[in-house]
């Protein structure tokens, strides 16, 4: 599974983008939760809030048993031809996974998707 983690205490203002199209996620006043995706965006998921946004993908939530991340991962295993690149977040008080589609196989290091996800 491609995925990079993220640590951040964002007190500011601040807005998500897909790493690959750079296009604006929906996302309510400086949250972490994506309600609408755009650009290459699958699925977001913070098993501590219960918050779970499949970008109405069916999937992914008949693998949630124990875990977010187990699930996540199944999914991810099950889709291995589409490159996904799981995205982990850590706030300080949730983690937050999100998935986005790496239709273009572009190269980018852990730092440039953090810059073009987190603005």
């Amino acid at each position: 599974m491609n995925k990079i983690v993220i640590k951040t205490n964002k007190k500011t203002k601040f807005s998500l983008y897909c790493p690959f199209t750079n296009e604006k996620l929906y996302n309510e006043d400086s949250s972490f939760e994506i309600y609408e995706g755009a650009g290459n965006y699958l699925f977001s998921i913070c098993e501590d809030c219960l918050f779970f946004d499949a970008g109405n993908n069916d999937e992914i939530e008949k693998y949630w048993n124990d875990s977010a991340l187990e699930a996540i991962e199944k999914f991810v295993e099950n889709h291995k031809e589409e490159n996904i690149l799981v995205i982990e977040v850590q706030d300080g008080e949730d983690t937050y996974w999100f998935g986005f589609l790496n239709e273009n196989n572009m190269e980018l290091s852990s730092k440039e998707i953090e810059e073009k996800f987190i603005r």
